[in-house]
């Protein structure tokens, strides 16, 4: 299986970063072919509206960036991983770029999607607060990906409690629950 990853922190090797490496280890152990991007490395810019993609005047976006190289693997992918921190009680805003530049996935005159449908997602979610807290922001992420997008839910990870850059470490149970996530992703 083909999984694109995604880290929407722009801390390097933040708690998100760390949680999303476990899974993909998990991921690798069970034989999957796993990418991982950083979006704070790939400047992407925010969508323009231009329409561009809807009017099928390009194959999926006429930005001329990192996200537009990456738009064909999000399609070729079998499955979508994505973590981001909680900031400002939403997704970060590098990660709302990225989900805004998933606009060509949809097919405006009859709001059908496609590519997607039917695609597996995991989603990681990290904030200071108790995890239940941003619960919001990982309904958000299941909103568009499985009622709008028609993906498959295979897991999310709402950590919480973590105020530096390391403090997942000291939360063995959920780098343990990411691990075992991806091992088991069929």
């Amino acid at each position: 299986m083909k999984i694109i990853a995604f880290v929407g922190s722009p801390r390097k090797d933040g708690n998100t970063s760390k949680i999303i490496n476990s899974l993909c280890v998990g991921l690798e152990e069970n034989n999957h072919e796993v990418e991982i991007y950083n979006l704070s490395d790939l400047d992407i810019k925010g969508c323009r509206a231009c329409g561009a993609c809807q009017s099928n005047k390009v194959d999926y976006c006429s930005i001329n960036d990192k996200m537009t190289t990456l738009l064909p693997k999000i399609a070729d992918a079998d499955c979508i991983v994505l973590g981001t921190p909680v900031y400002m009680l939403q997704v970060t805003g590098i990660t709302k770029n990225f989900l805004d530049r998933l606009f060509p996935f949809f097919v405006q005159s009859d709001h059908s999607v496609k590519h997607l449908p039917g695609k597996k997602y995991i989603t990681v979610t990290c904030s200071g607060a108790p995890a239940e807290a941003f619960k919001n922001v990982t309904e958000y992420l299941n909103t568009l990906f499985s009622d709008h997008f028609k993906m498959e839910n295979c897991g999310n990870i709402i950590a919480g409690g973590l105020l530096t850059t390391d403090d997942i470490i000291s939360h063995a149970e959920i780098l343990k629950q990411a691990e075992d996530m991806g091992q088991k992703l069929s």
